[in-house]
């Protein structure tokens, strides 16, 4: 690739990318999930009776979290019905884990990544995921997209086939998580769930993902889509995702539109802002001196090559989320 090839839009804000994910406050929640509702005393002592399982476990939930969060709740604790004149509201096929996990995130604006013997427990996210769908939490939906997101990223895995088939099974058809997992399995290297994992996929899920395979795709064409990029002040600044060095204010840079990486134009110019599949490797290869046994641009060719461009870091929103009920995350920075 060349500099020819790349648009230099300086600081022209137009052409920042409206498929970013917004960016994350110091107290680790996404502005775009920061609740703007105006508070007033009955927020505080008005609850309502949830009971839940067959055991009728009953939780009292603030009225004014629910019905401002779910338009389920807002019609059934609001409306002509029943449980408007009771306050009570039961679910008996409803599990007291899971919904114990949706109350965490309703009063948290966070769920936390659940785990079993030190890997991801996805089905339990699963589970959370078809629960918010049917009780029409659309933000909870949305948080766990991002959840499952930066577990695969972080842990390095995936599904396994029997979590396919509560996706396949218990989660509507039209959800955009299934095309999150498609992508997870698309761009990540999972040759070895065949190994590990005797159990039977799925039969649609397997025929989604050849689908999704055998049909060209942006990211699976071209990689990294590039262009320039420049940080207008210190606070939105960054650092290359390749050299680490710091990428300072109205100097160019260059950066994806799909998965926020960003790259000095040295890094770029030697050719390490293209990308591979991910394979799950350390992303820090070589050393510090080049071919020739020199420190030069040695350095720029030896660190984190061949990072994969992966649509669920800079087109989450675009891709997984949905926004019928909440806001639009319409916060764009330059940035994971």
């Amino acid at each position: 690739m060349t500099f020819k090839s790349i648009r230099n839009v300086g600081t022209d804000t137009t052409h920042i990318p409206t498929n970013l994910p917004p960016p994350y406050t110091w107290t680790g929640a996404q502005s775009g999930q920061l609740r703007h509702h105006r508070a007033n005393p009955s927020d505080f002592t008005n609850t309502s009776t949830l009971l839940i399982g067959h055991k009728a476990t009953p939780f009292l939930v603030h009225t004014s979290l629910l019905t401002t969060q779910s338009p389920y709740f807002r019609a059934a604790l609001t409306g002509p019905f029943s449980e408007a004149t009771e306050n009570t509201v039961r679910f008996d096929d409803v599990d007291v884990s899971h919904f114990q996990l949706l109350i965490s995130w309703l009063y948290t604006g966070a769920v936390p990544p659940p785990y079993k013997d030190g890997k991801p427990a996805y089905y339990t996210l699963l589970h959370i995921y078809a629960l918010a769908d049917r009780l029409c939490f659309e933000g909870l939906r949305n948080a766990i997209v991002d959840l499952m997101s930066d577990l695969a990223d972080r842990t390095n895995s995936v599904l396994t086939p029997s979590d396919t088939r509560i996706l396949y099974e218990q989660i509507r058809d039209s959800a955009p998580l299934r095309n999150l997992v498609i992508d997870l399995f698309s761009f990540k290297k999972t040759d070895r769930l065949l190994e590990i994992h005797a159990d039977t996929w799925h039969a649609a899920f397997l025929r989604d993902l050849v689908v999704h395979l055998k049909r060209p795709c942006e990211q699976a064409m071209q990689r990294h889509r590039l262009r320039m990029w420049c940080p207008e002040t210190w606070h939105a600044t960054r650092s290359c995702d390749n050299c680490r060095v710091v990428l300072p204010p109205r100097h160019g840079a260059v950066a994806c539109d799909d998965c926020c990486l960003a790259f000095c134009t040295r890094c770029v110019d030697v050719g390490v802002g293209m990308a591979g599949w991910d394979d799950g490797r350390g992303k820090w290869e070589g050393g510090a001196e080049d071919a020739d046994g020199g420190a030069g641009e040695g350095v720029a060719r030896g660190k984190r090559k061949w990072e994969a461009c992966k649509p669920w870091r800079g087109s989450r929103c675009r891709l997984y989320h949905e926004h019928e009920e909440t806001e639009r995350c319409g916060d764009v920075f330059m940035g994971r």
